[in-house]
């Protein structure tokens, strides 16, 4: 059997801490991806950019831990709850190449704006790339049904597992129940709220003590008494 060294389990959880933490705040600051008006021009590609990048290092950090998180329960984790983790990780992968889109594109898409008129034609061609027909389009629609599922996998493989505290599980599963309660902006601040659970998960990985596997000694000939 493999053992997982004890100092993978708290990089890994420290990644998901620190993970949950920036992401959490990035969506709850979060803009529209078109601007609202000429108003908003002053600030929004700085915003835009620099949440998505702050974005991209987040979700390569909860990617990171996601292993270490999985791996400490391995044994006890039924087939299902490893598809959870596919389902995860093609999710927030497919998340990563709308990040880049407004890291790269938002600065040359929507530079030198001057008009309403202007604001439109840049506004959408961002909606056409994000909307139009083709294989992103398919991805995108693809990936949210999966993080739900994912999650909610996640979450009853690892009270199954009963290897960590059932609490984080629990409150996930609360927080996916209210995901579909059509409560507009709150909808916004409870999806933020929901990434919490991987800083919980990252702070058991990351200060839990664990006591290694000894691993008795070969001796041979006769036994020493």
């Amino acid at each position: 059997m493999i053992t997982v060294p004890q100092s993978f389990l708290r990089f890994s959880g420290w990644m998901l801490l620190l993970a949950g933490v920036i992401i959490g705040i990035v969506q709850a600051v979060h803009l529209e991806d078109i601007p609202a008006g000429m108003e908003e021009m002053s600030y929004f590609v700085d915003v835009a950019v620099w949440t998505h990048i702050a974005l991209y290092i987040g979700i390569t950090m909860l990617l990171m831990g996601l292993a270490g998180l999985y791996l400490r329960q391995a044994h006890a984790l039924k087939w299902w709850g490893w598809i959870s983790y596919g389902f995860i990780f093609f999710a927030y992968m497919v998340d990563l190449t709308h990040a880049a889109i407004q890291i790269f594109d938002y600065p040359v898409l929507f530079a030198d704006i001057q008009t309403e008129e202007q604001l439109k034609a840049a506004s959408d061609a961002v909606l056409k790339v994000q909307m139009s027909d083709g294989p992103g389009s398919m991805l995108m629609a693809v990936a949210y049904p999966m993080l739900l599922l994912g999650a909610l996998l996640m979450s009853i493989s690892m009270l199954r597992a009963k290897l960590l505290t059932k609490w984080p599980a629990i409150m996930n599963l609360v927080f996916l129940f209210f995901m579909f309660l059509p409560y507009g902006p709150v909808t916004k601040y409870l999806f933020a709220l929901s990434f919490l659970v991987y800083s919980w998960y990252g702070a058991i990985l990351a200060f839990e003590k664990r006591t290694q596997p000894q691993i008795p000694a070969v001796t041979h000939g006769a036994p020493i008494v």
